[in-house]
């Protein structure tokens, strides 16, 4: 975990780091979040509704924008980090079980007096192809 302090953070600084999707994170996902929609388990019928563009069931969304959350409080600010709002999330590719995930946040504005950086984050998976994209707010606590 990364502990970077307001003044050692700096527009342009980046982070990255990887992550594989599985069945185990599906699985307690769905037991968390309450999701059973068969879009995310069943991949006949994610095939059938989504007219062949699934080539079998998506992960969920959320579990996938989960590591927007991982990226501030463990890489960019890391531990002195509170997330304060998203401007955007945008999933633009499904993601699937074995699809690895390169999340990639980057400093792209700062603002002393708030004690606030706006940070750039992207997903890309194994193909480098986009599956997501946010902008975030991030307080930093110290």
């Amino acid at each position: 975990m990364n502990a970077y302090k307001l003044a050692e953070l700096s527009v342009g600084m980046k982070e990255s780091f990887e992550k594989e999707i599985t069945l185990e994170m599906e699985n307690a996902f769905r037991e968390i979040s309450g999701d059973d929609n068969p879009l995310h388990r069943d991949d006949e019928f994610a095939r059938e509704a989504g007219e062949g563009k699934f080539k079998g069931h998506a992960a969920f969304g959320m579990l996938t924008a989960s590591f927007y959350s991982t990226m501030a409080g463990m890489y960019l600010p890391g531990k002195y980090s509170l997330i304060h709002s998203f401007d955007e999330i945008s999933f633009l590719k499904p993601v699937y079980v074995g699809d690895k995930l390169t999340i990639t946040g980057e400093i792209v504005e700062k603002e002393d007096e708030l004690k606030l950086i706006r940070l750039k984050v992207t997903i890309r998976n194994q193909d480098n192809k986009l599956v997501s994209r946010a902008k975030m707010k991030v307080l930093v606590l110290r």
